[in-house]
Protein backbone atom coordinates (compact mmCIF):
# COMPACT_ATOMS: atom_id res chain seq x y z
CA UNK A 1 0.00 0.00 0.00
CA UNK A 2 1.42 3.69 -1.06
CA UNK A 3 2.16 6.37 1.87
CA UNK A 4 1.81 9.65 0.91
CA UNK A 5 3.57 12.03 2.76
CA UNK A 6 1.97 15.65 2.89
CA UNK A 7 1.48 18.87 5.27
CA UNK A 8 -2.10 19.56 4.91
CA UNK A 9 -4.28 22.68 6.06
CA UNK A 10 -8.25 23.57 5.34
CA UNK A 11 -9.11 27.48 4.48
CA UNK A 12 -12.35 29.00 4.62
CA UNK A 13 -13.08 30.79 1.47
CA UNK A 14 -11.74 34.16 3.07
CA UNK A 15 -8.97 32.59 4.57
CA UNK A 16 -9.54 31.91 7.57
CA UNK A 17 -7.53 28.85 9.11
CA UNK A 18 -9.95 25.96 9.69
CA UNK A 19 -7.32 23.42 10.22
CA UNK A 20 -3.70 22.69 10.23
CA UNK A 21 -0.82 24.97 11.00
CA UNK A 22 0.75 26.94 8.35
CA UNK A 23 -0.53 28.43 4.94
CA UNK A 24 2.44 28.30 3.31
CA UNK A 25 1.66 25.13 1.16
CA UNK A 26 2.54 24.57 -2.23
CA UNK A 27 -0.36 22.95 -3.71
CA UNK A 28 -3.87 24.79 -3.24
CA UNK A 29 -7.38 22.56 -4.19
CA UNK A 30 -10.67 23.93 -3.68
CA UNK A 31 -13.83 21.83 -1.68
CA UNK A 32 -17.05 22.45 -3.55
CA UNK A 33 -20.75 21.27 -3.34
CA UNK A 34 -23.57 21.26 -5.85
CA UNK A 35 -21.01 23.09 -7.82
CA UNK A 36 -20.32 26.06 -5.23
CA UNK A 37 -17.06 26.76 -3.33
CA UNK A 38 -16.77 26.56 0.38
CA UNK A 39 -13.41 25.82 1.70
CA UNK A 40 -10.22 25.36 0.03
CA UNK A 41 -7.17 22.91 0.97
CA UNK A 42 -3.58 23.67 0.71
CA UNK A 43 -0.89 20.60 0.41
CA UNK A 44 2.53 20.58 0.59
CA UNK A 45 2.74 17.46 -1.94
CA UNK A 46 0.64 16.97 -5.26
CA UNK A 47 -1.25 14.08 -3.43
CA UNK A 48 -2.96 16.42 -1.89
CA UNK A 49 -5.71 16.11 -4.55
CA UNK A 50 -6.29 12.85 -3.20
CA UNK A 51 -7.25 14.14 0.48
CA UNK A 52 -9.53 16.04 -1.24
CA UNK A 53 -11.97 14.20 -3.08
CA UNK A 54 -11.40 12.33 0.05
CA UNK A 55 -12.99 14.73 2.65
CA UNK A 56 -15.26 16.34 -0.55
CA UNK A 57 -16.23 12.90 -0.46
CA UNK A 58 -17.29 12.05 3.27
CA UNK A 59 -18.88 15.79 3.21
CA UNK A 60 -21.36 15.20 0.25
CA UNK A 61 -22.49 12.05 1.94
CA UNK A 62 -23.04 14.38 5.25
CA UNK A 63 -25.26 16.70 3.80
CA UNK A 64 -26.99 13.73 1.48
CA UNK A 65 -27.68 12.38 4.80
CA UNK A 66 -28.65 15.73 6.51
CA UNK A 67 -30.49 16.16 3.16
CA UNK A 68 -32.84 13.09 3.77
CA UNK A 69 -33.41 13.62 7.21
CA UNK A 70 -34.95 17.13 6.33
CA UNK A 71 -36.96 15.18 4.36
CA UNK A 72 -38.06 12.96 6.12
CA UNK A 73 -38.93 14.78 8.87
CA UNK A 74 -40.59 17.24 6.39
CA UNK A 75 -42.74 14.10 5.37
CA UNK A 76 -43.13 13.32 8.94
CA UNK A 77 -44.36 16.49 9.77
CA UNK A 78 -47.09 16.90 6.96
CA UNK A 79 -48.28 13.72 7.63
CA UNK A 80 -48.76 14.52 11.54
CA UNK A 81 -50.48 17.59 10.13
CA UNK A 82 -52.73 15.97 7.88
CA UNK A 83 -53.99 13.42 10.75
CA UNK A 84 -54.27 16.25 13.34
CA UNK A 85 -56.43 18.78 10.89
CA UNK A 86 -58.34 15.92 10.17
CA UNK A 87 -59.28 14.94 13.34
CA UNK A 88 -60.32 18.43 14.17
CA UNK A 89 -62.27 19.02 10.88
CA UNK A 90 -64.03 16.00 11.65
CA UNK A 91 -65.83 17.48 14.58
CA UNK A 92 -67.33 20.38 12.65
CA UNK A 93 -70.54 19.90 10.66
CA UNK A 94 -70.87 23.53 9.21
CA UNK A 95 -68.43 25.22 6.12
CA UNK A 96 -67.93 28.24 8.54
CA UNK A 97 -66.71 26.55 11.38
CA UNK A 98 -64.32 24.11 9.10
CA UNK A 99 -63.08 27.35 7.25
CA UNK A 100 -62.07 29.09 10.16
CA UNK A 101 -59.90 25.76 11.20
CA UNK A 102 -58.17 25.67 8.41
CA UNK A 103 -57.13 28.91 8.96
CA UNK A 104 -56.04 28.39 12.57
CA UNK A 105 -54.38 24.68 11.54
CA UNK A 106 -52.65 27.28 8.79
CA UNK A 107 -51.59 30.04 11.55
CA UNK A 108 -49.77 27.06 13.47
CA UNK A 109 -47.49 25.47 11.00
CA UNK A 110 -46.93 28.42 8.89
CA UNK A 111 -45.47 31.89 8.99
CA UNK A 112 -48.38 33.86 8.66
CA UNK A 113 -50.23 36.93 10.35
CA UNK A 114 -52.99 36.86 7.91
CA UNK A 115 -55.15 34.74 6.09
CA UNK A 116 -58.92 34.18 4.41
CA UNK A 117 -61.44 32.26 2.99
CA UNK A 118 -63.48 32.59 0.16
CA UNK A 119 -66.73 30.58 -1.43
CA UNK A 120 -67.76 31.65 -4.82
CA UNK A 121 -71.61 31.95 -4.03
CA UNK A 122 -72.62 30.42 -7.87
CA UNK A 123 -75.97 31.02 -7.26
CA UNK A 124 -75.87 35.09 -6.96
CA UNK A 125 -72.06 34.68 -8.79
CA UNK A 126 -70.37 36.30 -6.08
CA UNK A 127 -67.79 35.52 -3.97
CA UNK A 128 -67.65 35.94 0.03
CA UNK A 129 -65.84 35.71 2.82
CA UNK A 130 -66.27 32.68 5.52
CA UNK A 131 -63.62 33.13 7.29
CA UNK A 132 -60.62 35.16 8.64
CA UNK A 133 -57.75 35.95 11.03
CA UNK A 134 -55.70 39.28 11.42
CA UNK A 135 -56.99 42.37 10.65
CA UNK A 136 -58.05 44.26 7.62
CA UNK A 137 -58.72 47.76 7.62
CA UNK A 138 -61.47 47.81 5.30
CA UNK A 139 -62.79 44.16 4.56
CA UNK A 140 -65.72 44.47 3.36
CA UNK A 141 -64.63 46.65 0.65
CA UNK A 142 -61.67 45.26 -0.24
CA UNK A 143 -63.25 41.84 -0.88
CA UNK A 144 -66.66 44.04 -3.08
CA UNK A 145 -63.20 45.84 -4.92
CA UNK A 146 -61.45 42.02 -5.18
CA UNK A 147 -64.70 40.49 -6.58
CA UNK A 148 -63.54 39.95 -10.16
CA UNK A 149 -60.19 38.97 -9.63
CA UNK A 150 -60.57 36.24 -6.54
CA UNK A 151 -63.46 34.79 -8.90
CA UNK A 152 -60.61 34.50 -11.64
CA UNK A 153 -58.65 33.13 -8.89
CA UNK A 154 -60.80 30.44 -8.68
CA UNK A 155 -62.36 29.70 -11.71
CA UNK A 156 -58.04 28.83 -12.56
CA UNK A 157 -58.02 26.66 -9.88
CA UNK A 158 -54.38 26.45 -9.24
CA UNK A 159 -51.49 27.25 -6.42
CA UNK A 160 -49.72 30.50 -6.39
CA UNK A 161 -46.88 32.25 -4.03
CA UNK A 162 -47.54 36.04 -5.18
CA UNK A 163 -44.50 37.73 -6.85
CA UNK A 164 -43.71 40.80 -4.28
CA UNK A 165 -44.09 42.93 -7.86
CA UNK A 166 -48.29 42.48 -8.07
CA UNK A 167 -48.52 42.66 -4.39
CA UNK A 168 -47.33 46.12 -4.44
CA UNK A 169 -49.26 47.09 -7.27
CA UNK A 170 -52.39 45.47 -5.52
CA UNK A 171 -53.80 48.26 -2.99
CA UNK A 172 -55.78 45.89 -1.64
CA UNK A 173 -53.13 43.97 -0.30
CA UNK A 174 -50.71 46.87 0.51
CA UNK A 175 -51.05 45.74 4.48
CA UNK A 176 -49.19 43.00 3.18
CA UNK A 177 -45.14 41.73 2.34
CA UNK A 178 -45.78 38.22 1.03
CA UNK A 179 -49.12 36.27 -0.23
CA UNK A 180 -49.82 32.93 -1.66
CA UNK A 181 -52.77 30.92 -1.96
CA UNK A 182 -54.59 27.49 -2.96
CA UNK A 183 -57.40 26.34 -4.42
CA UNK A 184 -60.44 24.45 -2.32
CA UNK A 185 -60.78 21.97 -5.03
CA UNK A 186 -63.26 18.98 -4.92
CA UNK A 187 -62.48 16.58 -7.89
CA UNK A 188 -62.78 18.58 -11.12
CA UNK A 189 -64.56 21.76 -9.19
CA UNK A 190 -62.85 24.79 -7.34
CA UNK A 191 -65.37 25.95 -4.36
CA UNK A 192 -63.23 28.42 -3.39
CA UNK A 193 -59.94 29.79 -2.24
CA UNK A 194 -57.68 29.98 0.80
CA UNK A 195 -55.48 33.65 0.77
CA UNK A 196 -52.45 33.51 3.20
CA UNK A 197 -50.28 36.53 3.68
CA UNK A 198 -47.65 37.88 5.74
CA UNK A 199 -47.33 41.71 7.24
CA UNK A 200 -43.67 40.87 7.63
CA UNK A 201 -41.22 40.86 4.46
CA UNK A 202 -40.62 37.60 3.95
CA UNK A 203 -40.65 34.64 0.97
CA UNK A 204 -43.19 31.56 1.33
CA UNK A 205 -41.22 28.58 -0.06
CA UNK A 206 -42.31 25.74 -1.97
CA UNK A 207 -42.86 23.78 1.09
CA UNK A 208 -45.42 26.16 2.79
CA UNK A 209 -47.20 26.17 -0.18
CA UNK A 210 -47.04 22.30 -0.18
CA UNK A 211 -48.73 22.77 2.91
CA UNK A 212 -51.37 25.14 2.37
CA UNK A 213 -52.25 22.97 -0.86
CA UNK A 214 -52.68 20.32 1.49
CA UNK A 215 -55.19 22.26 3.68
CA UNK A 216 -56.87 23.63 0.93
CA UNK A 217 -57.51 19.92 -0.30
CA UNK A 218 -58.92 18.30 2.92
CA UNK A 219 -60.79 21.86 3.69
CA UNK A 220 -62.55 21.20 0.48
CA UNK A 221 -63.86 18.04 1.07
CA UNK A 222 -65.56 18.75 4.52
CA UNK A 223 -66.34 22.09 3.29
CA UNK A 224 -68.68 20.47 0.41
CA UNK A 225 -69.39 17.67 2.71
CA UNK A 226 -70.77 20.81 5.16
CA UNK A 227 -72.60 22.71 2.40
CA UNK A 228 -74.31 20.03 1.38
CA UNK A 229 -75.49 18.37 4.67
CA UNK A 230 -76.45 21.65 5.66
CA UNK A 231 -78.56 21.99 1.88
CA UNK A 232 -80.03 18.34 3.20
CA UNK A 233 -81.22 20.11 6.49
CA UNK A 234 -82.62 22.98 5.33
CA UNK A 235 -84.48 20.80 2.74
CA UNK A 236 -85.94 18.63 5.72
CA UNK A 237 -86.68 21.80 8.19
CA UNK A 238 -88.41 22.95 5.16
CA UNK A 239 -90.35 19.93 4.04
CA UNK A 240 -91.00 19.38 7.43
CA UNK A 241 -92.51 23.25 8.03
CA UNK A 242 -94.38 22.51 5.15
CA UNK A 243 -95.79 19.25 6.38
CA UNK A 244 -96.48 21.23 9.36
CA UNK A 245 -98.34 23.98 7.77
CA UNK A 246 -100.26 21.00 6.67
CA UNK A 247 -101.02 19.64 9.36
CA UNK A 248 -102.00 22.83 11.03
CA UNK A 249 -104.17 23.54 8.71
CA UNK A 250 -106.05 21.03 8.65
CA UNK A 251 -106.52 20.61 11.88
CA UNK A 252 -108.71 23.71 11.66
CA UNK A 253 -110.80 21.38 9.36
CA UNK A 254 -110.59 18.28 11.25
CA UNK A 255 -110.55 18.48 14.72
CA UNK A 256 -106.97 17.21 16.71
CA UNK A 257 -108.72 16.10 18.97
CA UNK A 258 -111.08 13.91 16.60
CA UNK A 259 -107.59 12.14 15.12
CA UNK A 260 -106.55 11.60 18.47
CA UNK A 261 -109.94 9.73 19.20
CA UNK A 262 -109.25 7.49 16.93
CA UNK A 263 -105.65 6.43 17.64
CA UNK A 264 -103.86 9.20 15.30
CA UNK A 265 -101.50 12.04 15.94
CA UNK A 266 -101.92 13.20 12.23
CA UNK A 267 -104.45 13.85 9.63
CA UNK A 268 -101.89 11.58 7.20
CA UNK A 269 -102.37 8.94 9.27
CA UNK A 270 -106.02 8.15 9.36
CA UNK A 271 -107.87 5.78 6.28
CA UNK A 272 -111.02 5.18 5.24
CA UNK A 273 -113.26 3.26 7.70
CA UNK A 274 -111.05 4.10 10.64
CA UNK A 275 -113.57 4.39 13.44
CA UNK A 276 -114.09 4.34 17.64
CA UNK A 277 -116.68 4.12 20.45
CA UNK A 278 -116.80 6.89 22.90
CA UNK A 279 -118.89 7.89 25.44
CA UNK A 280 -119.44 11.57 25.04
CA UNK A 281 -120.90 14.79 25.72
CA UNK A 282 -122.76 16.38 22.81
CA UNK A 283 -123.53 20.17 22.78
CA UNK A 284 -125.28 21.95 20.12
CA UNK A 285 -125.70 26.00 20.24
CA UNK A 286 -127.86 27.73 18.17
CA UNK A 287 -128.37 32.02 17.42
CA UNK A 288 -131.69 32.49 18.57
CA UNK A 289 -133.62 34.65 15.43
CA UNK A 290 -130.48 34.46 13.18
CA UNK A 291 -133.13 35.34 10.24
CA UNK A 292 -134.52 38.43 11.89
CA UNK A 293 -130.99 39.58 11.97
CA UNK A 294 -129.39 38.24 9.24
CA UNK A 295 -132.82 40.25 7.29
CA UNK A 296 -131.05 43.35 7.84
CA UNK A 297 -126.81 42.79 6.64
CA UNK A 298 -126.01 42.03 3.83
CA UNK A 299 -124.54 38.70 2.83
CA UNK A 300 -120.60 39.92 4.02
CA UNK A 301 -122.31 41.58 7.06
CA UNK A 302 -123.63 37.98 7.75
CA UNK A 303 -120.08 36.52 7.31
CA UNK A 304 -118.08 38.76 9.57
CA UNK A 305 -121.06 38.40 12.24
CA UNK A 306 -120.92 34.79 12.46
CA UNK A 307 -117.20 34.83 11.79
CA UNK A 308 -117.20 37.43 15.09
CA UNK A 309 -119.34 35.19 16.78
CA UNK A 310 -117.37 31.93 16.64
CA UNK A 311 -114.27 33.76 17.17
CA UNK A 312 -115.58 34.12 20.71
CA UNK A 313 -117.25 30.87 21.26
CA UNK A 314 -114.78 28.87 19.71
CA UNK A 315 -111.80 28.91 22.58
CA UNK A 316 -114.13 28.57 25.29
CA UNK A 317 -115.06 25.41 23.92
CA UNK A 318 -111.24 24.01 23.80
CA UNK A 319 -110.53 25.44 27.63
CA UNK A 320 -112.68 23.37 28.41
CA UNK A 321 -111.42 20.22 26.18
CA UNK A 322 -114.32 19.84 24.06
CA UNK A 323 -113.91 20.18 19.99
CA UNK A 324 -116.01 21.96 17.63
CA UNK A 325 -117.36 19.20 15.41
CA UNK A 326 -119.47 20.95 12.53
CA UNK A 327 -120.07 24.43 12.38
CA UNK A 328 -123.93 24.96 11.05
CA UNK A 329 -124.37 28.49 10.07
CA UNK A 330 -125.95 30.06 13.04
CA UNK A 331 -124.60 27.63 15.51
CA UNK A 332 -122.64 24.67 15.98
CA UNK A 333 -122.03 20.92 17.52
CA UNK A 334 -119.23 20.43 19.80
CA UNK A 335 -118.42 17.10 21.28
CA UNK A 336 -116.95 16.96 25.18
CA UNK A 337 -114.75 13.28 25.31
CA UNK A 338 -114.64 14.39 28.98
CA UNK A 339 -118.41 14.30 29.76
CA UNK A 340 -120.97 16.71 31.15
CA UNK A 341 -119.24 18.84 33.59
CA UNK A 342 -116.68 20.15 31.23
CA UNK A 343 -120.03 20.39 28.64
CA UNK A 344 -121.98 22.47 31.17
CA UNK A 345 -118.66 24.62 32.97
CA UNK A 346 -118.25 25.89 28.75
CA UNK A 347 -121.90 26.76 28.26
CA UNK A 348 -122.06 29.09 31.02
CA UNK A 349 -119.27 30.59 30.02
CA UNK A 350 -120.18 31.03 26.70
CA UNK A 351 -123.65 32.94 27.66
CA UNK A 352 -121.58 35.12 30.01
CA UNK A 353 -118.49 35.82 26.90
CA UNK A 354 -122.34 36.54 25.32
CA UNK A 355 -123.25 39.58 27.56
CA UNK A 356 -119.83 41.06 26.90
CA UNK A 357 -120.64 40.28 23.19
CA UNK A 358 -124.02 42.32 23.79
CA UNK A 359 -122.46 45.13 25.47
CA UNK A 360 -119.59 45.77 22.36
CA UNK A 361 -123.05 45.19 19.70
CA UNK A 362 -124.95 47.95 21.90
CA UNK A 363 -122.16 50.70 21.61
CA UNK A 364 -122.24 49.67 17.75
CA UNK A 365 -126.41 50.35 17.67
CA UNK A 366 -126.96 46.35 17.55
CA UNK A 367 -128.95 43.79 18.57
CA UNK A 368 -128.48 41.81 21.38
CA UNK A 369 -127.64 37.86 20.24
CA UNK A 370 -129.11 35.39 22.23
CA UNK A 371 -128.54 31.77 22.16
CA UNK A 372 -129.66 28.58 23.20
CA UNK A 373 -128.33 25.19 24.12
CA UNK A 374 -128.85 21.46 24.78
CA UNK A 375 -126.78 18.72 25.44
CA UNK A 376 -127.21 14.57 26.09
CA UNK A 377 -125.09 12.29 27.00
CA UNK A 378 -123.72 9.34 25.35
CA UNK A 379 -122.10 6.51 23.32
CA UNK A 380 -121.26 7.59 19.59
CA UNK A 381 -119.05 6.27 17.01
CA UNK A 382 -116.43 8.42 15.73
CA UNK A 383 -114.83 7.47 12.12
CA UNK A 384 -113.44 8.33 8.76
CA UNK A 385 -116.74 8.10 6.01
CA UNK A 386 -116.81 8.29 2.18
CA UNK A 387 -114.82 6.89 -0.20
CA UNK A 388 -111.24 6.51 -1.77
CA UNK A 389 -111.17 10.17 -3.63
CA UNK A 390 -113.20 12.02 -0.49
CA UNK A 391 -112.99 11.40 3.10
CA UNK A 392 -114.75 13.09 5.77
CA UNK A 393 -114.61 12.67 9.73
CA UNK A 394 -118.20 11.55 11.10
CA UNK A 395 -119.93 11.18 14.20
CA UNK A 396 -123.29 8.74 13.85
CA UNK A 397 -125.35 7.75 16.93
CA UNK A 398 -128.49 8.64 18.13
CA UNK A 399 -127.12 10.68 20.76
CA UNK A 400 -126.32 13.45 18.67
CA UNK A 401 -129.92 13.38 17.14
CA UNK A 402 -131.04 13.82 20.68
CA UNK A 403 -129.11 16.92 21.96
CA UNK A 404 -130.03 18.38 18.69
CA UNK A 405 -133.90 17.98 19.38
CA UNK A 406 -133.03 18.95 23.47
CA UNK A 407 -131.32 22.16 21.90
CA UNK A 408 -134.49 22.79 20.20
CA UNK A 409 -136.83 22.95 22.86
CA UNK A 410 -134.55 25.35 24.69
CA UNK A 411 -137.00 27.53 22.29
CA UNK A 412 -140.21 25.98 23.47
CA UNK A 413 -139.14 26.32 27.85
CA UNK A 414 -137.81 29.62 27.21
CA UNK A 415 -134.66 28.49 28.53
CA UNK A 416 -130.80 29.10 27.71
CA UNK A 417 -129.09 25.90 28.75
CA UNK A 418 -130.86 22.81 28.52
CA UNK A 419 -129.95 19.47 29.60
CA UNK A 420 -131.25 15.48 29.88
CA UNK A 421 -131.10 13.44 32.63
CA UNK A 422 -128.57 11.62 31.17
CA UNK A 423 -126.25 14.62 31.27
CA UNK A 424 -127.26 15.28 35.33
CA UNK A 425 -125.57 11.43 36.08
CA UNK A 426 -122.83 11.97 33.95
CA UNK A 427 -121.80 15.36 35.68
CA UNK A 428 -118.53 14.56 38.50
CA UNK A 429 -119.69 17.44 40.81
CA UNK A 430 -123.68 18.80 40.07
CA UNK A 431 -123.42 20.76 43.54
CA UNK A 432 -121.16 23.01 41.33
CA UNK A 433 -124.42 23.79 39.29
CA UNK A 434 -128.16 25.20 39.95
CA UNK A 435 -130.74 23.60 38.41
CA UNK A 436 -134.46 23.57 37.94
CA UNK A 437 -136.31 20.64 36.66
CA UNK A 438 -138.67 21.22 33.45
CA UNK A 439 -140.18 17.58 33.54
CA UNK A 440 -140.18 14.83 30.90
CA UNK A 441 -140.46 15.52 27.21
CA UNK A 442 -141.10 12.97 24.31
CA UNK A 443 -139.86 14.37 21.22
CA UNK A 444 -140.08 13.18 17.60
CA UNK A 445 -138.24 10.06 17.06
CA UNK A 446 -138.02 8.74 20.38
CA UNK A 447 -140.42 6.37 21.95
CA UNK A 448 -138.95 7.16 25.45
CA UNK A 449 -139.19 10.14 27.49
CA UNK A 450 -136.67 12.39 28.24
CA UNK A 451 -136.56 13.91 31.64
CA UNK A 452 -135.30 17.45 31.11
CA UNK A 453 -133.42 19.77 33.63
CA UNK A 454 -132.92 24.01 33.22
CA UNK A 455 -129.48 25.16 34.32
CA UNK A 456 -129.55 28.61 35.13
CA UNK A 457 -126.34 29.48 35.76
CA UNK A 458 -125.73 31.20 32.33
CA UNK A 459 -128.81 33.47 33.06
CA UNK A 460 -128.91 37.46 33.27
CA UNK A 461 -127.73 38.64 36.70
CA UNK A 462 -131.10 39.72 37.62
CA UNK A 463 -132.94 36.77 36.26
CA UNK A 464 -130.33 34.61 37.89
CA UNK A 465 -131.18 36.01 41.43
CA UNK A 466 -134.74 35.96 40.79
CA UNK A 467 -134.43 31.90 39.44
CA UNK A 468 -132.10 31.22 42.86
CA UNK A 469 -134.64 32.65 45.25
CA UNK A 470 -137.33 31.06 43.82
CA UNK A 471 -136.16 27.66 43.29
CA UNK A 472 -138.08 26.33 46.16
CA UNK A 473 -140.88 27.65 44.93
CA UNK A 474 -140.50 26.83 41.35
CA UNK A 475 -140.43 22.74 43.09
CA UNK A 476 -143.42 23.02 44.45
CA UNK A 477 -145.01 24.30 41.75
CA UNK A 478 -143.44 21.57 39.53
CA UNK A 479 -144.50 18.81 42.34
CA UNK A 480 -147.90 20.56 42.42
CA UNK A 481 -148.72 20.16 38.08
CA UNK A 482 -147.10 16.49 38.34
CA UNK A 483 -149.20 15.42 41.21
CA UNK A 484 -152.58 17.01 38.98
CA UNK A 485 -153.33 20.15 41.22
CA UNK A 486 -153.60 22.59 38.22
CA UNK A 487 -155.31 25.24 40.21
CA UNK A 488 -152.28 25.54 42.97
CA UNK A 489 -149.42 24.84 40.37
CA UNK A 490 -151.20 27.81 37.67
CA UNK A 491 -151.17 29.82 41.41
CA UNK A 492 -147.56 29.12 42.57
CA UNK A 493 -146.08 30.28 38.74
CA UNK A 494 -148.52 33.25 38.29
CA UNK A 495 -146.20 34.50 42.05
CA UNK A 496 -143.04 33.59 40.27
CA UNK A 497 -143.78 35.45 37.02
CA UNK A 498 -145.13 38.19 38.62
CA UNK A 499 -141.61 38.62 40.45
CA UNK A 500 -139.90 38.77 36.94
CA UNK A 501 -142.06 38.34 33.74
CA UNK A 502 -138.45 37.38 31.85
CA UNK A 503 -138.84 33.49 33.52
CA UNK A 504 -140.33 31.97 30.94
CA UNK A 505 -140.24 28.45 32.33
CA UNK A 506 -142.47 29.99 34.92
CA UNK A 507 -144.86 31.67 32.25
CA UNK A 508 -145.03 28.14 30.32
CA UNK A 509 -145.77 26.29 33.31
CA UNK A 510 -148.06 28.86 34.67
CA UNK A 511 -150.02 28.69 30.90
CA UNK A 512 -150.09 25.17 30.76
CA UNK A 513 -151.82 24.12 34.47
CA UNK A 514 -154.20 26.84 33.69
CA UNK A 515 -154.94 25.21 30.61
CA UNK A 516 -155.35 21.79 32.19
CA UNK A 517 -157.93 22.89 34.63
CA UNK A 518 -160.22 22.89 32.08
CA UNK A 519 -159.88 19.44 30.56
CA UNK A 520 -160.54 15.80 31.66
CA UNK A 521 -156.98 14.18 32.60
CA UNK A 522 -156.91 10.51 32.46
CA UNK A 523 -155.73 8.59 35.19
CA UNK A 524 -152.24 7.79 32.86
CA UNK A 525 -151.27 11.23 32.45
CA UNK A 526 -148.13 11.46 33.74
CA UNK A 527 -147.27 15.29 32.26
CA UNK A 528 -144.99 14.09 29.11
CA UNK A 529 -145.08 17.08 26.63
CA UNK A 530 -145.53 15.68 23.27
CA UNK A 531 -142.95 17.94 21.14
CA UNK A 532 -143.73 17.06 17.38
CA UNK A 533 -141.08 19.94 16.04
CA UNK A 534 -138.00 18.95 15.35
Amino acid sequence: MSKFKSDLSILSLDDQLLYGETLNLSYQFELTENNIPYAKVLASQPEGRFITDLIQLVVTKEVEKKSIANEVLGLYREINMIYNFSEKISEKIDDVSIAQTALEEAFQIIDITHGSVFILDADNDKVLQMARIGHNPNPEKSIENQNPILKQLILKGTSLVVPKAVIEANTALNHLKAVMYAPLKVKHRTLGLIVLGNEREKEFTAAELKLLTTIALQSASAIESAQLYQKGLKESREREESIMKVHKASQKFVPHQFIKSLGKDKLTEVALGDQVEREVTVLFVDIRGFTTLSENMSPTENFFFINSFNKRMGPIIRKHEGFIMQYLGDGFMAIFPKGAQNALKASIAMQIELKQYNKERKLKNRKPVKIGMGMQNGRLIMGITGDVERMDAAIISDTVNTAARIEGLSKYFGSNILLTDLCMNNLSDADEFNFRFLGPVKVQGKLKPIDLYECIDGDDPNLLKHKLTTLKLFKKGMDLYFNKEFAMAAVTFQKIFKKHTDDLPAKLFLNKSAHLITQEIGNDWQGVALIDTK
